[in-house]
């Protein structure tokens, strides 16, 4: 089976390398002595419109844990120097708290951060503060046992994503009128709740469309998703040319599971794998009725990563997918 290949490894520099950190001396070696001081390689300001305030707190986050590391020092330790709880370290840690200046500041005195990075990180920590835009803004959270924001942060971040769904086409890849139709039949959402969340699944897909480094998606779809009708024959067939069309980018691979595939090892349900390349862990996630989960420790990870290889060895190529497609539409399949 043969498989278009994505580009290569040009991809955005996500903050500025948040990850590419060393500790060295004033003199350029590593040094006990020294005051230590953190070196980013190719950092750069971020624009104050690249990233929303949860994409923003988990970037910060990270690069804080990652500057404790290299310091030598316990959570235990820093929370204590900077005068609060190992808990809210924690959060802040995991990109599930903002960082107020203040504490941003005496983040960089405990933990000796040179001048020269600091502005790039006061920049995070101010757009992790900005008031939410409809990115970010979701009636999804107010249903009950969701937190679909982290997603929202995460699907931003992430440079590829590895999606299967058995049941449904991907978010990523739905028409308005699809997207509609799928979240009308919620009947916990008013319309103004409906249109808010259309938006926002609109929104998302510009990942897509990025004229510089766009989001590489590989998503692997059963043909019963592509024959179920929502709404109208008319809707069905807007999406599935959809599919066809956004199959043609170089960043997009769609795959399709035929009809004749049997059993596979995707059957007990939906999820994605989120890869941020080296600015965050991989991380696994998936959607449920009353709660999203997120998976991200190493074994559950390697896990999944295998059963998406599994699925897709059960799959068409994306040329034959595209085939499938094409019948479904003429009526021939």
């Amino acid at each position: 089976m043969h498989y278009r290949k994505f580009p290569g490894n040009n991809f955005p520099e996500i903050s500025c390398r948040l990850l590419n950190l060393s500790m060295v001396g004033p003199s350029g070696r590593d040094t006990e002595g020294d005051e230590r001081r953190m070196t980013v390689e190719g950092i750069r300001p971020m624009p104050q419109e690249q990233h929303g305030p949860i994409a923003s707190r988990l970037l910060l986050g990270k690069a804080l844990q990652q500057l404790r590391d290299e310091a030598g020092m316990s959570g235990a330790e820093v929370a204590e120097q900077m005068g609060f709880g190992a808990a809210k370290l924690s959060k802040i840690e995991r990109g599930q708290a903002p960082v107020s200046k203040a504490d941003l500041h005496l983040f960089f005195q405990v933990l000796k951060v040179s001048e020269d990075v600091q502005p790039t990180l006061l920049e995070l920590g101010a757009q992790s503060r900005r008031p939410r835009r409809n990115r970010t803004t979701t009636f999804e959270q107010e249903l009950p046992g969701k937190n679909f924001e982290k997603y929202l942060g995460l699907e931003e971040i992430a440079i590829g994503i590895k999606d299967w769904h058995p049941y449904l086409i991907p978010g990523l890849l739905q028409t308005p009128e699809y997207a509609r139709t799928l979240i009308s039949a919620n009947p916990l959402l008013l319309p103004d709740q409906v249109d808010h969340l259309v938006r926002l699944r609109m929104e998302r897909q510009r990942t897509l469309h990025r004229e510089t480094d766009p989001l590489r998606l590989w998503s692997i779809v059963e043909e019963y998703a592509l024959r179920r009708v929502l709404g109208s024959k008319q809707i069905r067939d807007d999406q599935l040319r959809h599919l066809l069309k956004m199959g043609q980018k170089p960043n997009i691979n769609i795959q399709v599971i035929p009809d004749s595939a049997g059993a596979h090892a995707g059957l007990d349900g939906a999820f994605a794998i989120l890869d941020a390349g080296n600015h965050l862990p991989p991380v696994v996630y998936i959607d449920s009725r009353g709660m999203n989960t997120y998976v991200e420790a190493v074994s559950e990870l390697a896990t999944y990563k295998a059963s998406y290889d599994q699925i897709q060895s059960a799959a068409l190529s994306p040329v034959q997918s595209a085939e499938v497609i094409t019948a479904l539409l003429e009526g021939t399949r």
